[in-house]
């Protein structure tokens, strides 16, 4: 505590000092201050103030003008308590005004949080929403405007939405050409860069997607899926029995219905990051249908290996399938 006091009267604490400081006066009594001022008191001329010591001095003349006009029978401890308080009042609004403005800091800058090629996380913003984000995507948000009058985020990627209810303050995604707009619902949605569509999948509540290209809107009911063309603004509707297929990734899981294999090998790369090469006449058209899991890249290959009658060659980050 010593070495914090003096460096705080030398005005040299660095931001974890200050922030150690404050944590210790805060757990320590009016005694253990009193002990550790009257320490620094006595040793004062050895203490380089950057306060000025004319402007110290005069603050203690007046202390002991004070102590003195109150009356000679306040006790020793008493005195010396008042003397502290006289002392730390400036480390207090010191104090006090740094955090204050650490926190407007804190307010003004965005918040983000990305995730990497094979990498997953969860978020809770705060006002209880729940996104769960795919490999390489990314949500950004400001605090100090982050449900008041409404809930804004920037995305792009893939993401699982639970979002808190809340009818007065609306939810907002504003990603790569669309806006969506919820009051409390679960969906997931698909925008990334390198894709020329971005889909929405909804499973619970309400959702009003509107293409910034073209203008159009249209609000999705329970089970229906949204697939915008970036380049049109075009948006086509469709209902989807299966719509939990979409999220399946948060499950560990790729699914596929009558989907090409070209657009399955696509999938793979995408969530394992890395490159593949298919060897075989005619196959990658071929329409597939099953579960592939999304972190055992073996059991992939091994699964297409059957499949189509092909055999893998991994070298590093590249895989040859051939017949």
């Amino acid at each position: 505590m010593d070495k914090l006091n003096y460096k705080y009267l030398k005005d040299e604490l660095t931001l974890e000092e200050l922030s150690e400081l404050k944590k210790k006066v805060n757990t320590m009594s009016d005694a253990e201050i009193e002990q550790d001022l009257y320490k620094i008191w006595l040793e004062e001329e050895s203490i380089p103030l950057s306060i000025g010591e004319e402007y110290f001095d005069e603050m203690k003349d007046n202390i002991d003008t004070i102590i003195g006009k109150k009356s000679n029978r306040l006790s020793f401890s008493v005195r010396w308590v008042q003397v502290a308080a006289a002392i730390m009042l400036p480390l207090f609004i010191g104090l006090t005004i740094y955090f204050y403005q650490q926190s407007n800091i804190i307010l003004t800058q965005e918040m983000i949080v990305s995730t990497g090629r094979g990498e997953r996380a969860n978020i809770t913003l705060p006002d209880g929403t729940i996104v769960s984000l795919n490999s390489d995507s990314r949500l950004e948000y400001l605090p100090k405007y982050y449900n008041k009058k409404e809930r804004k985020i920037y995305f792009q990627g893939e993401g699982y939405f639970q979002v808190h209810k809340d009818r007065k303050i609306p939810f907002l995604v504003n990603a790569r050409g669309i806006l969506v707009e919820v009051l409390g619902t679960t969906f997931n949605l698909f925008v990334r860069d390198k894709k020329d569509f971005a889909e929405l999948a909804l499973e619970e509540g309400s959702v009003m997607l509107l293409s910034t290209v073209s203008n159009k809107k249209v609000i999705l009911r329970p089970h229906q899926i949204a697939k915008l063309n970036h380049l049109t603004g075009d948006i086509l509707v469709i209902d989807d029995n299966c719509i939990q297929d979409k999220s399946a990734w948060r499950r560990g899981d790729m699914i596929f219905r009558n989907t090409e294999l070209l657009e399955v090998i696509r999938a793979i790369e995408e969530n394992y990051n890395v490159k593949i090469q298919v060897d075989c006449k005619d196959c990658l058209s071929d329409l597939f249908t099953g579960t592939l899991p999304a972190n055992n890249l073996n059991e992939v290959l091994e699964i297409i290996e059957r499949s189509y009658h092909l055999k893998s060659i991994i070298t590093g980050k590249k895989i040859h399938l051939k017949q």
